[in-house]
């Protein structure tokens, strides 16, 4: 496979991040919840045991090859966060009923399971939604410990974790919590993590903005690289959000 061919799922990183990016431009959001360095380090540490919970049970339900379970979890996931991503978004421009914004998100789980285009551009969209929900109640803080943690986790995970069992699972299983392009597949939460990164510096930072979200996918794209070389699962969040996190500190003092 051409190497650029594998480097063009780096589109839709970049599209989520877009997207999250011109949401946060048009509404300027204040924090609703503006934590201290110990409550964002103790928030975040229980975020990241819910994501180790959540992947484990995942590991449980695939070795007792409950496909049909995995299936119904993740769809009810994706249900649930669509729609507290939806009703954020949107209540930030206008009112909307409720059960539309059910519909949409039911709508958005379901074009998730897809791993073509539309269900890229679904899975996107999700993505930069679930950062500007982020966005819209934290602070930069809480994002630094939980970004940071996250990257953490996702390098012991992946190596010696349960994404290291679960890379083993059907594509029909675990496509929608993942972007395919190029023959290669990246994390529904990268995606995720890599528009909430982007976003917070354009909040914060404005136009020096664009010094630490051009590290961060600078990291994206040495990370693709080098999962292209060494031809085995990499973390994904590890290398860019340090990049990012880095500079995005410095600029912030």
């Amino acid at each position: 496979m051409p190497e650029e061919k594998s480097l063009s799922v780096l589109i839709w990183p970049l599209i989520s991040q877009l997207f999250a990016v011109a949401v946060v431009l048009s509404i300027r959001p204040s924090p609703v919840v503006e934590l201290e360095a110990s409550e964002s380090f103790s928030l975040s540490i229980l975020y990241v045991a819910i994501v180790l919970a959540f992947a484990s049970l995942m590991v449980y339900l695939m070795r007792k090859g409950k496909g049909l379970a995995i299936k119904s979890i993740i769809f009810i996931f994706l249900v649930y966060s669509a729609f507290l991503s939806l009703d954020t978004l949107i209540s930030a421009y206008t009112q909307v009923n409720p059960i539309l914004e059910i519909a949409l998100s039911i709508i958005l789980a379901f074009l998730s399971f897809r791993t073509d285009l539309i269900g890229n551009l679904a899975k996107s969209f999700l993505a930069a939604s679930m950062a500007f929900l982020f966005i819209y109640f934290f602070n930069d803080t809480f994002v630094y410990f939980l970004l940071a943690f996250l990257s953490i986790y996702d390098a012991y995970s992946v190596f010696k974790g349960p994404l290291s069992k679960l890379f083993s699972a059907s594509e029909d299983l675990l496509g929608p919590l993942s972007l395919f392009q190029g023959g290669v597949s990246m994390g529904l939460g990268d995606v995720f993590c890599y528009s909430m990164a982007s976003a917070t510096s354009f909040r914060s930072l404005r136009s020096l903005a664009l010094i630490p979200v051009f590290s961060l996918n600078l990291g994206i794209l040495l990370t693709l690289i080098l999962l292209r070389r060494s031809r085995r699962p990499l973390p994904g969040l590890t290398i860019p959000i340090f990049m990012w996190l880095i500079p995005q500190i410095l600029l912030s003092l």
